[in-house]
């Protein structure tokens, strides 16, 4: 489920616990490690965890989702 296939997110500074999107199951990634899952990406919230102190610019999908709920409310 992946919309950045094969492209690097972002590289891990520190070591991060996560659950794997598909089997959801515990997975812990190590510093250096690339991320180009954006399921995986999503989950590692804390920017000191990313090289640069910078997380992700991550796609608005997620954030169009709700904008076009909360706007129902407008009827």
């Amino acid at each position: 489920m992946s919309t950045a296939q094969g492209k690097v997110l972002g590289t891990l500074a520190a070591a991060v616990h996560v659950l794997d999107p598909v089997a959801r199951i515990p997975v812990i990634l190590t510093p250096g490690t690339e991320v180009t899952e954006l399921d995986i990406a999503s989950q590692i919230t804390n920017p000191d965890c990313w090289q640069g102190n910078q997380a992700p610019v991550l796609g608005a999908e997620k954030k169009t989702g709700r904008k076009s709920a909360s706007t129902s409310d407008d009827d």
